[in-house]
C-alpha cells in the first residue's frame, strides 16, 4: 500500500561519506519466487527459500524423503482460468531445476499465454510439495498480428484537407474539375497498390526482391553450462582445484563457455583425512560456427 505522509518537522539533511560502500543482502529472509517475460519464447524465474522453510518441510515429510525427491519447477498454463488453486491449470510442465541457484531461464511452451510457476519436490511415488508459487505473468504472441486493414476510409473533412494540399486552389480548378483530378489520382493509387501487374508495381516488386538477396544474415547467441551434484556429509568438494561449500551436502556453481573454448572441470570429494577420494571430470566444448 503507498502512503503519502507529510510532517512539518524540519528535516536536517544527512551527510553519508561518498566512499562508504552499501553491502547489498544476498536475501530478505523470506520465501518468495516472481516469474518475468523476458521475451515471446522465454521467461526468467528468480526466488528465495530460507532455512525456515526447509526445516519446516522436513518435519512435515520427512529428511529421507525430499532427499530422494526430485527439485523441479512445475509451470502451469493458467490462461483463461478465473482462480487458479494449484490443481485446475489449463496444463502444467515439469521441468529439473537446482534450489541452489536462486534464477532460471524457462522456454516458453506456447506463446501468448498465462504462467504461473511452483517451486517444489516432486516425490519418488509422484507426490508434488509445493515450496514457493509465482505471480502470474503473460508472454506477447511470437507472430504478426491476423488482423489486416485493407483499406482505410477517408471522411468528408480528411478529404478537403487532402484536396487543399494537392494545391489545386492554386492552380484555379473549379469544384468538380477539382473532383475530379483527386478522383483520378487516387484511382491511380489504387491501381499501384492493389497488386495489379503495372510497371510500376513490377518494379516494387523487383526492388523487394533485390533487397531480400542483398540482406546481410547474422546471429549471435551466448550460454553457461551449471554444474550441480551432492555429496556424502563430511566429504570436502573442490572444483577445477578450489574447495567449494555445500549445502545440505548439495553444490552448484555456473561457468561460462565462450564461443571456441574448452572448459575441463575436475571434480574431486575427499575426506577429513584425505586417504579417501572421489572424482568426476566434465568437460564442455563449444565450437565456433562459421
Amino acid at each position: 500500500m503507498e502512503q503519502n505522509l507529510s510532517s512539518a518537522t524540519l528535516v536536517r539533511p544527512i551527510v553519508k561519506d561518498p566512499q562508504a560502500e552499501m553491502d547489498v543482502p544476498t536475501g530478505y529472509g523470506k520465501t518468495e519466487s516472481y516469474l518475468l517475460p523476458k521475451d515471446p519464447a522465454w521467461m526468467f524465474l528468480f526466488w528465495e527459500i530460507t532455512q525456515g522453510t526447509f526445516d519446516y518441510l522436513r518435519s512435515q515429510y520427512g529428511e529421507e524423503t525430499l532427499k530422494q525427491a526430485r527439485t523441479i519447477i512445475r509451470l502451469h498454463d493458467v490462461t483463461g482460468v478465473p482462480f487458479f488453486n494449484g490443481n485446475n491449470s489449463v496444463e502444467y510442465y515439469d521441468m529439473p531445476v537446482i534450489f541452489e541457484a536462486r534464477s532460471w531461464y524457462i522456454n516458453v511452451p506456447k506463446t501468448g499465454r498465462s504462467y504461473i510457476a511452483d517451486l517444489g519436490y516432486l516425490t519418488a511415488d509422484g507426490h508434488f510439495i509445493l515450496v514457493s508459487r509465482s505471480n502470474l505473468t503473460s508472454v506477447p504472441p511470437g507472430h504478426i498480428s491476423d488482423i489486416i486493414d485493407d483499406k482505410w476510409m477517408i471522411v468528408e473533412g480528411d478529404f478537403q484537407k487532402l484536396l487543399k494540399l494537392s494545391g489545386a486552389d492554386y492552380i484555379g480548378l473549379g469544384s468538380s474539375e477539382r473532383m475530379q483530378v483527386v478522383s483520378q489520382h487516387w484511382k491511380l493509387t489504387e491501381l499501384t497498390s492493389s497488386g495489379s501487374s503495372t510497371s510500376w508495381s513490377s518494379f516494387a516488386l523487383h526492388l523487394d526482391k533485390v533487397q531480400e538477396e542483398e540482406e546481410d544474415i547474422w546471429l549471435e547467441a551466448d550460454c553457461e553450462i551449471i554444474i550441480y551434484g551432492s555429496a556424502s556429509k563430511n566429504a570436502i568438494v573442490s572444483i577445477n582445484g578450489k574447495d567449494i561449500e555445500l549445502k545440505d551436502g548439495k553444490f552448484s556453481i555456473r561457468q561460462h563457455l565462450s564461443a571456441g573454448s574448452v572448459v575441463d572441470l575436475p571434480i574431486r570429494a575427499r575426506n577429513a583425512k584425505g586417504d579417501k577420494t572421489r572424482q568426476i571430470m566434465i568437460k564442455a566444448l563449444r565450437e565456433q560456427g562459421k
